[in-house]
């Protein structure tokens, strides 16, 4: 029979072993989540060098290219118009330099215009004249084509392929091509592009373009509506400098890819305005209204 206090001796010797066996379990405890502590914080520290230190060298790659950029672009458009440049083939080799290293930040339009006006007017045959134009559109056509690959990662893309009537050709009547509805972030519109011209020998279309946006979340009413815009579009033209200003800092571009005496091939580029040319710059109120969508959690 166990009495009352022999079940508090019990108690008491259990007591008086335990006490240090907790202490110890506390230390160990402590010990253990110390250390633990430890490990996170010098991984912690550790990330946080590393990032610095990627930071650092990408901050410097960046200044070394943009020093090296800049040093080429001077040398190439200075001797660019030195009157002592007269060769052509010497300046459309720096037309192919300016054009691979600066498509995305110049509108090189007007240099290829005026090298081909210089080789319309040269006196060398019209084989020679032949090669030279090819070259030149080559060089176009490969500068827009990097640029399509940017853009189509992001965006939107719809081809057409025209044959041309002659009434077309002679400028007394339009084609009017297959409507398209695309959607960009959310933001849903209609496209509708009518050939007014086309002139095969500069190889350039007449377009005109209607953008329609109809009542939708997310779009300013300001916005909604139809909006209209014709332009020459031709093999010089690339659609990262040569496009449509949209609203939501949206974009939309012609191109012109192959045109010959019968017919072209010619696309639509729905893109968001982060892809463009690096002189596009979006509008103060676009950014405000990301950094408030940013606040506020919508995409």
């Amino acid at each position: 029979m166990t009495t009352p206090g022999s079940q508090k001796d019990f108690w008491d010797r259990l007591q008086i072993i335990l006490s240090p066996l907790g202490g110890l379990l506390t230390a160990v405890a402590v010990a253990s989540l110390g250390f633990i502590g430890s490990r996170a914080l010098e991984r912690q520290q550790s990330n946080e060098a590393k990032l610095r230190l990627y930071s650092e060298l990408m901050t410097r790659r960046e200044e070394s290219e943009a020093t090296l950029r800049k040093e080429m672009f001077q040398s190439i458009i200075g001797s660019f118009f030195d009157a002592q440049s007269s060769s052509l083939d010497s300046r459309l080799l720096k037309m192919e330099l300016l054009a691979q290293n600066f498509h995305e930040a110049l509108n090189l339009v007007p240099l290829y215009e005026h090298i081909q006006r210089e080789i319309d007017r040269s006196s060398m045959s019209a084989a020679e004249k032949r090669v030279y134009s090819s070259r030149l559109g080559d060089l176009a056509r490969e500068v827009t084509r990097k640029q399509m690959i940017i853009l189509e990662a992001s965006g939107r893309r719809h081809d057409w392929t025209v044959l041309f009537a002659d009434s077309l050709l002679d400028g007394v009547a339009s084609e009017q091509l297959e409507d398209v509805e695309a959607a960009l972030d959310g933001i849903r519109r209609r496209f509708r592009v009518t050939l007014s011209g086309a002139d095969t020998v500069r190889r350039e279309l007449r377009i005109g373009l209607e953008i329609e946006t109809p009542e939708q979340p997310g779009v300013s009413p300001n916005a909604v509506g139809r909006y209209s815009v014709d332009f020459d579009v031709g093999f010089f033209s690339t659609p990262m400098i040569d496009n449509t200003r949209l609203s939501n800092d949206q974009r939309a571009a012609i191109v012109l890819s192959d045109m010959n005496q019968y017919g072209a091939t010619l696309s639509l580029v729905y893109f968001p305005g982060s892809r463009a040319s690096l002189r596009e710059k979006p509008y103060y109120e676009e950014i405000l209204r990301k950094l408030t969508d940013t606040a506020t959690g919508r995409p």
